[in-house]
């Protein structure tokens, strides 16, 4: 979150002409700084808790054992290659955006990252159910492990919505708190009103995810990030944008999601169904 709001607030300072002025290179930039800021930030962390938690990365604590070797590739390689295509979709989004001009650029920067904090939060409500669909999984309780399922997903998607509402109200006043300039602010209003409307179904794409993660369904993760970026949101963002020039990009995310998230729903209903009747036969 912390390397989120930096973003926020260098973007319009590197981008603009009345900052620094570097145009899209600069949202690249305010973009690294931003990471490096949070990266810092996590290693001062683990420092200062030295002692008063189990995580760690000291590399003398690495036992090349088989099965956890396996197990982080299993989860690791699916996230590692889901951010690798995020930054890829991203260079394509700027790349689209920055044949329009420096003030395009910057109300995208924009409301990218007024759209990425309730993203974020959502992404970090998947994650911290996985321990608990993990254990769950692990020990047989596939009942329980659906109710946290079902629980986490009425939570997180009303709290989208709500969001989504919001912001599509909204996007006018939220794009002019970080930019008084006119143009900024009206193509920063429908960025945003086009962004916000994948949200809800984001939030069930990354659930669907997160539970993947947690039964050791590094394939499932993999093809869903595959499916996100290769197969579905790049192509719309070439499509749309030959349609509807600029304003066309920020609906790019709403078509891949949309899919996505039915493709996540059903596949989670069967992996639940299959591990009932396996929990069923067990039990005989």
């Amino acid at each position: 979150m912390s390397g989120c709001v930096l973003n926020m607030v260098l973007d319009p300072i590197f981008i603009l002409p009345n900052g620094i002025g570097m145009g899209a290179a600069g949202a690249g930039l305010a973009t690294f700084i931003s990471n490096c800021a949070a990266c810092i930030y996590f290693f001062i962390l683990l420092a200062v808790k030295r002692g008063k938690t189990y995580v760690s990365v000291s590399p003398l604590r690495i036992r090349f054992r088989r099965d956890i070797i396996f197990g982080i590739c299993a989860v690791g390689i699916p996230a590692s290659i889901q951010n690798l295509l995020n930054v890829t979709g991203m260079t394509v989004l700027n790349n689209f955006t920055s044949a329009f001009g420096s003030d395009a650029v910057a109300a995208m920067g924009i409301a990218q990252k007024v759209n990425m904090v309730p993203v974020q939060i959502a992404l970090g409500f998947s994650q911290g159910i996985m321990p608990l669909v993990g254990y769950n999984f692990a020990s047989g309780s596939i009942d329980r492990m659906k109710r946290t399922i079902t629980f986490a997903a009425k939570i997180i998607l009303s709290f989208m919505v709500a969001v989504s509402i919001g912001y599509y109200i909204f996007a006018g006043a939220l794009s002019a708190l970080f930019m008084e300039n006119p143009a900024v602010v009206a193509y920063g209003t429908r960025f945003l009103r086009g962004l916000c409307l994948a949200m809800p179904f984001l939030c069930m794409d990354f659930l669907g995810v997160g539970v993947f993660q947690s039964c050791g369904l590094g394939k499932n993760a993999l093809l869903f990030a595959i499916l996100r970026k290769i197969v579905l949101e790049i192509p719309a963002l070439c499509i749309l944008n030959a349609l509807f020039p600029l304003y066309g990009l920020a609906y790019a995310q709403f078509s891949a999601e949309l899919v996505l998230s039915v493709a996540a729903v059903l596949v989670l209903y069967r992996l639940i169904k299959k591990l009932e009747a396996k929990n069923t036969v067990s039990t005989r």
